[in-house]
């Protein structure tokens, strides 16, 4: 099987020759799953990569700029938990990135007064000029990102992300209502 230097197989991408390689191995088990669960991901990876390098630029992780953009967005403070929910991410990682930011003046925190072990966070001015220089440039280095694909793989690909995105957010909502063991990770089926 012919490949490049990055693993591709010829006519392929780097999870066409996964699910081959399996199939060779264990060809009882349907690799579908793997195919959109992995190319997901390898999107997810390859995107925050470029971004990252991009952002960089002004100083910035692409984590840290999700942050500073939901407060921007937000009419009212935060707290750092809202902001893990809502950023789907870890209570460290949100930690170390209002760490960072708050070093370099662009948030403040406060106390809670309706829960004096949380704080609430707002965007200092610099930090609200910061996010209003960056995002029109990071519209227009996504714009130039998708750009690079065929127009017919991006055409109806948000509307069938929304849908996937949505099942999996409605079944982890579910989940955490339902106090369900969730060791195995989120995402099991009902039933």
């Amino acid at each position: 099987m012919d490949q490049d230097a990055d693993g591709m197989s010829a006519g392929g991408d780097v999870v066409d020759g996964m699910q081959r390689e399996w199939a060779r191995l264990r060809p009882e088990l349907s690799f579908t799953s793997l195919g959109v669960i992995h190319r997901v991901l390898r999107a997810s990876r390859l995107i925050l990569e470029a971004s990252d390098a991009f952002l960089a630029g002004y100083g910035l992780t692409r984590g840290e700029l999700d942050v500073l953009s939901a407060l921007r967005r937000s009419d009212e403070p935060l707290s750092p938990t809202s902001l893990a929910q809502t950023l789907l991410a870890p209570r460290s990682a949100i930690t170390m990135r209002l760490n960072a930011l708050q070093a370099r003046g662009l948030l403040n925190r406060s106390a809670n007064p309706a829960d004096g072990r949380s704080s609430l966070l707002v965007l200092t001015d610099a930090g609200a000029a910061l996010v209003d220089e960056v995002v029109p440039a990071q519209l227009a280095f996504e714009d130039a990102l998708l750009a690079e694909a065929p127009p017919e793989a991006i055409e109806g690909l948000a509307s069938r992300l929304r849908a996937l995105t949505s099942a999996w957010e409605q079944g982890r909502s579910r989940q955490a209502g339902s106090g369900k063991d969730r060791r195995h990770g989120a995402l099991e089926p009902d039933g």
